[in-house]
Order: C-alpha cells, then sequence, then structure tokens
C-alpha cells in the first residue's frame, strides 16, 4: 500500500475567537511565553482594549467592577492581584467583551485559566531573574504533567522573590475652617519587598467513556514588607507640625482553594456537570507609623495590626442539550455563600484606641443565587443567535454596631447575541449583540464604618483631600443596557482584522461624593468633618469604536515586506467617550475612562537563525475627569515601551530576555474639591515609574 501521512495542529487562537457565538478572544501558550514577562499584568495591559489601573484590568476603559475578573472560572479572592501570578502558571486568558448569561460583566469578563493537565507526559522548568529597584529579584517553577490510563494530572509549583521602589514629589493646598491657606511640599519614598510560594495541582480522572471526574487545588503564600518615609516642608501658612514621618508594614497572605467537577456527556450530543468550590483567604498586616516634629521629637507614635478572614463556599450546575446539530440548549445555577471577618486594632504610645472602625470585630455574610438560560441555535449555514436570560439574587447582612447593613438585589438581564457570516467558511463575521448586565456595589462600600483621616485631629475640621470615609448600606446595583456591534474578517494565512462600537447607558451610577458634614459620627469626631460616601448619583453613558489587526506583514502591508518575513504585526486603537448626567462637563466622564488608547507591536523570527525579537508600545493620553460638580481628578499620559529577545535552542529549550516600560514615564495625579465660595483644596503627585529587566529559561523534559 502507499505510504499516508497524516498531519495536524491543534485550533488557533484566532479560528478558536472565529467559532465563538459571543465575541470573545482567547490567548494562549504563544501570547503568554512571547515577552518572557515578571508576571500576569504585564501580558494583559498589551492586549487589545485592555488597560490597567492600580495594577487590575479594565476592559473598554471600565473598571472598579464593571470588569469582571475571574480565576478558572470563579471570582478571584478578595484582595487577590493578578501580578501574583506568573504566566508560566497560567493555560489561557479568555476575554469576553459584553455580558453574557453565564459571565454578567458590564464591560465584559477577564477569565484567568491555570494550568490543565496534559493529553501526554510534560515536564517543565522555568528559572528567571529580574529586577526592577532596589536589588534583584528571581522564581523558578517546575510543572509535572502525564497521563496514566484515564489519569491525567498536572503539578505545577513556583516560588518568586520580588522587590521594588519608587519616589515621588507631592504638593498639597487647603485652608482651615478659620480661613487660613496651607500649603505643604512632600518628598516621599516607598520600598517593598515580597516573597511568594504557589501550589496549583489539577486531576483530571476519564471514569469511562461518558464519565470524568476533575479535582483541583490552588494554594499560595504571599509575604510582603514594606517601607515608607516622608519629608514635608510648609510652603504657606501655619507650619505643618509633623516635618518627617515614616511606616513599616509587614504584611502574610494565604489563600486555598479546592474545586471538583463531575462532568457527564450525553450519547446523542451535549453534557451536565456538577461543580463545587472551597475557597478561603487570609491576610495579617501589622503597621508602625512615627512622626516627628523640626526638633526631631516624636509627636506620634501608631501601631496597627489588620486581620481579615474571607471563606466562600459554591455550588453550581451546567446542562447542555443538543437539540439537533446546529442548535444547543444551555442551563446553569450557582449558589454561593460568604463570610467575612475584619479586626483593625490601633494603638497610639502604646494606647488602644477604640471607635467605629478600630477596635471592634466586623462580620457579614454574602449570599447569592443565580440561574441562567441561553440558545446558542445555527438559524442557517449563515446566521446564528444567542439569546439568554439570567436572574441573580445578592444578599448582604451584617449586625455591625456602627451601622447594620441589610442589602438585598434581585437583577434579571436578558440578551441576545447574533453572529452572521459573509461567507461558508466564516472569514467575514458581522456581531451584533444587545445586553442588560449590572454591577454590584463592594462591601466596602456598603459598610457604614467610619473611618477618620489620621493626618487630622477627631477635634478639628479636616480638609476635602484628606476627607474621612464611611459607607453607604443603602446603595443600589448599578444597571447597564449595552449595544455591541463588529466586524470581523479572518485572512487565509491567520491572523484578523476588527472594526467594532459599543454603548453602554448605565442607571443609578455609583460615585464617591466628598462634602462637609456638621455631625458626621458623633462620639467619634467632636467636629465638622469633610466626608467621602458612595452613592447612586444618577445615569452615565459611554460610547466607543475599536479597531484591531493582527497577522503575517505581507499579508497587510505587501508593498514593504517580502513573502515569508517573519513579521507578525499587531496592533488596536480604541477611542472612549462617556458622559455623566448629573455632573456639568466638558470632563463628567466616567471615572477613569481615558479617551483612547492604542496598543502595537512587532515580532520578528529571524530567518535561518533561533532568535526572534519584538516590541510593544502603549500609548494613553492624559486626561481629566470631573467626579462631581466640585470634585475633579487628573492624570498623566500612559507611554509604555517593551522589548524582548527569544533564543530557541532546541525544541525543548529556550532562553528569553525581556525589557519593560523602557521610556519610564513619571506618573502624575491630581485631584482637587472646589468650595462653596470657589477656594479649590487640592493636591498632585509626581512618582517615577520603573524599568524592569527579566531573563527566563525555559527547559522541557
Amino acid at each position: 500500500m502507499p505510504r499516508v501521512e497524516i498531519s495536524g495542529s491543534g485550533e488557533s487562537d484566532d479560528s478558536n475567537r472565529r467559532r465563538q457565538s459571543a465575541a470573545m478572544s482567547i490567548y494562549g501558550r504563544e501570547e503568554l511565553d512571547r515577552q518572557g514577562d515578571i508576571d500576569v499584568t504585564d501580558v494583559l495591559k498589551r492586549l487589545p482594549g485592555v488597560s490597567m489601573d492600580g495594577g487590575a484590568p479594565r476592559l473598554r476603559g471600565l473598571g472598579g467592577g464593571y470588569t469582571q475578573v475571574l480565576i478558572n472560572g470563579e471570582p478571584a479572592p478578595p484582595g487577590f492581584s493578578l501580578d501574583s501570578l506568573a504566566p508560566g502558571d497560567v493555560e489561557r486568558i479568555e476575554v469576553i467583551k459584553g455580558a453574557t448569561a453565564e459571565f454578567p460583566g458590564v464591560a465584559g469578563t477577564i477569565n484567568v485559566v491555570l494550568r490543565e493537565p496534559p493529553r501526554t507526559l510534560q515536564r517543565e522548568w522555568r528559572g528567571g531573574l529580574n529586577y526592577r529597584a532596589v536589588q534583584p529579584g528571581g522564581n523558578t517553577a517546575f510543572q509535572w504533567g502525564d497521563r496514566i490510563g484515564g489519569l491525567s494530572f498536572v503539578l505545577p509549583v513556583n516560588i518568586g522573590r520580588s522587590a521594588q521602589g519608587t519616589h515621588y514629589l507631592s504638593e498639597r493646598i487647603s485652608r482651615t475652617r478659620l480661613g487660613e491657606v496651607q500649603a505643604q511640599a512632600i518628598a516621599g519614598s516607598d520600598i517593598g519587598r515580597s516573597g511568594s510560594g504557589q501550589l496549583a495541582p489539577r486531576l483530571q480522572w476519564k471514569l469511562d467513556d461518558l464519565n470524568t471526574l476533575n479535582l483541583g487545588g490552588f494554594v499560595q503564600r504571599i509575604e510582603s514588607r514594606s517601607r515608607s518615609e516622608r519629608h514635608i516642608k510648609s510652603l504657606q501658612g501655619t507650619p505643618w507640625q509633623t516635618v518627617d514621618d515614616g511606616s513599616q508594614t509587614e504584611s502574610d497572605s494565604n489563600v486555598r482553594r479546592l474545586n471538583g467537577q463531575w462532568q457527564r456527556r450525553f450519547e446523542g450530543g451535549g453534557r451536565t456537570e456538577l461543580k463545587a468550590s472551597w475557597q478561603s483567604t487570609e491576610r495579617e498586616t501589622a503597621g508602625h507609623y512615627e512622626a516627628l516634629d523640626k526638633q526631631a521629637a516624636l509627636i506620634m507614635r501608631r501601631d496597627s495590626l489588620t486581620t481579615f478572614e474571607d471563606e466562600r463556599l459554591a455550588l453550581g450546575g451546567r446542562v447542555n442539550l443538543s437539540l439537533d446539530d446546529d442548535h444547543m440548549l444551555s442551563a446553569g445555577w450557582d449558589l454561593d455563600r460568604r463570610q467575612r471577618h475584619e479586626m483593625r486594632r490601633v494603638w497610639e504610645f502604646g494606647v488602644e484606641r477604640f471607635d467605629s472602625a478600630t477596635g471592634i470585630p466586623f462580620t457579614a455574610d454574602i449570599e447569592r443565587a443565580a440561574v441562567f438560560v441561553q440558545d446558542d441555535w445555527s438559524l442557517s449555514e449563515r446566521l446564528s443567535l444567542l439569546p439568554g436570560i439570567r436572574f441573580e439574587q445578592v444578599s448582604t447582612h451584617s449586625a455591625d454596631a456602627s451601622g447594620p447593613i441589610d442589602n438585598r438585589a434581585r437583577i434579571a438581564t436578558p440578551l441576545v447575541h447574533l453572529k452572521y457570516r459573509f461567507d461558508a467558511k466564516g472569514r467575514d463575521l458581522l456581531r451584533a449583540s444587545l445586553t442588560r448586565s449590572f454591577k454590584l456595589p463592594d462591601l466596602s462600600a456598603l459598610v457604614a464604618r467610619y473611618v477618620v483621616n489620621g493626618n487630622y485631629e477627631r477635634d478639628i475640621t479636616n480638609t476635602p483631600i484628606a476627607a474621612d470615609r464611611a459607607g453607604n448600606p443603602l446603595l443600589r446595583p448599578e444597571l447597564s443596557t449595552g449595544l455591541d456591534l463588529a466586524f470581523e474578517h479572518y485572512p487565509a494565512s491567520g491572523g484578523v482584522l476588527s472594526v467594532g462600537m459599543f454603548y453602554r447607558l448605565i442607571d443609578d451610577l455609583v460615585r464617591q461624593r466628598i462634602s462637609l458634614e456638621n455631625a458626621p459620627a458623633p462620639g467619634v469626631v467632636d467636629a465638622p468633618r469633610w466626608v467621602s460616601r458612595p452613592v447612586n448619583v444618577g445615569r452615565a453613558s459611554s460610547l466607543g469604536l475599536e479597531f484591531e489587526i493582527k497577522g503575517r506583514a505581507e499579508e497587510w502591508l505587501p508593498q514593504i515586506f517580502a513573502t515569508d518575513s517573519g513579521v507578525q504585526l499587531r496592533a488596536a486603537w480604541n477611542f472612549y467617550r462617556s458622559r455623566v448626567e448629573q455632573v456639568d462637563g466638558p470632563d463628567n466622564r466616567l471615572e477613569a475612562q481615558p479617551p483612547w488608547l492604542a496598543n502595537m507591536g512587532f515580532d520578528w523570527r529571524i530567518a535561518r537563525t533561533q532568535w526572534t525579537v519584538g516590541a510593544s508600545l502603549v500609548l494613553q493620553p492624559s486626561y481629566a475627569v470631573q467626579q462631581t460638580d466640585r470634585q475633579l481628578s487628573r492624570r498623566s499620559a500612559v507611554r509604555n515601551l517593551d522589548a524582548f529577545a527569544s533564543w530557541r535552542l532546541d525544541r525543548m529549550t529556550q532562553l528569553r530576555l525581556g525589557f519593560a516600560n523602557l521610556l519610564a514615564a513619571d506618573n502624575l495625579v491630581s485631584s482637587n474639591v472646589a468650595d462653596l465660595d470657589g477656594f479649590a483644596a487640592g493636591s498632585s503627585t509626581r512618582r517615577n515609574t520603573l524599568r524592569a529587566f527579566n531573563a527566563s529559561w525555559v527547559v522541557r523534559f
């Protein structure tokens, strides 16, 4: 018989994206490994339509809860930071633009999927050295995966250590109740060091041809130490009593998670699954603060100890029924209960302080129940429809002595996604969706506890830029109506061209409002105080245009690049406009949403060598946000340039050199609050950003 050779490859990220009924992008190992990044946030900041704000990712410039962040399809633990995950620990990143019945994020959902059990033997060791500031850091990771009969497993272990430090200059201006204007200049520095260890085993047991059992665990410990120092110089008015101060903080955090899933496939197509998970987060933070006057005499010594515990138990189920070859009905339910315990203790000169926020334990219970159904239906060879609806109820209860919480929200969110293929192969697509989604207020926003700003004693009036904080137990969920429209083209050579727009109309928008209150917390403060509280202010809207292109350079620019140039191009441009109706313009946009965001880069596989080089550039302009009629904040532009070089010694060994934030542009943030007579109290801070270098070595055996 003649010889027959059969070859194939796994589904690419672009082909996976093309077949999804709802707009979803999937980024696998190629994207995760490209630049040898130190942590997952370095990967996220280069993805199309993703921006970073304070270490948290945002889709379409919308953060603060509008972007849902999941780990293996489950909500990320409270206080969990994605910069604690190394790219080598991650299997893929799923970015869902807009809401679905299962994932109801207003702006969308980012789901980080950890390493999954392989089908064949896989052993991998990764070692890395990096430097951001203060001292070198490093990490080492080992992953062992195999399949023995019907049992597959993966055992990833990761240990790392990092350090960073920044300097900043601040200026602030305010006035006292008697009308005296005061101004100070502050020069400070922050230095932090942290070490982490992580274990994330996963096991898949194929019981028979139809039944599969999945078990997973996740254990992470992080120890961090930080030190801050400030020198305060009085520029105007009565000299500030504190001239030098400093603080030291030690924090230990533990995250543990167990999850199980039983899945049964139906012989006629479809499947059903049951899942359960348990998650525990514990954190203990000890702080020490000292303040000195101009004679170097100690005027304040404050010690603090904060303990935090959060435990979550969740149950869920999914059913997918194949009604015919092109018709899949899906339904699911989720139940979870979360219990949170917090305690903050403060000692001033060794004497413990008791008020609404210190010395008194806080406990809260959060219960959530959700059910959803959606129908993935191919009406014809070219037209697909995905209608769905989700019902969810969330109850938050606390008997806190400073103010009880009994907040309950019930939401119904219908939606529909449409996909039209202009050709049989689906290389040209039109996507459209009309969705209803929601954003629930954070527990921290509901807590009525009154937190005093430590820069001002409790018997004097503070300033708007050093406001006290308090929650609002009566906050309502923000409800969003969304419209999405996009055209996608997939060339035969790979890549994608996408042009789209989105619109969001948000009701019951939540904003922080700073106002002067005569008696905000009797028994806690003894003078009128400026207080920042979250409130539902009204309605807001957001409109955006999105453009994305990636693929072989000769496909898009044949006049410049020759065939088989080895160059891959990628770029994304996003333009955003938003408006809060209850706030006067011109900058009454949604908080932290820039006017535009640009992302561009290239990879070049150098011919007849084992080297690949590339770079990525992220640009974002400076902008202002009118938070309320009297509150204005400003942010400086972002210019972030990363580069990498990769040397593949052979099929099993690779060396990567990564350079992050090469431009190291300073970050400038300012805010001011206008009083009734027009005087504006404000502050501005210029902080340096850090260049980073990373060298990683990957060996598979």
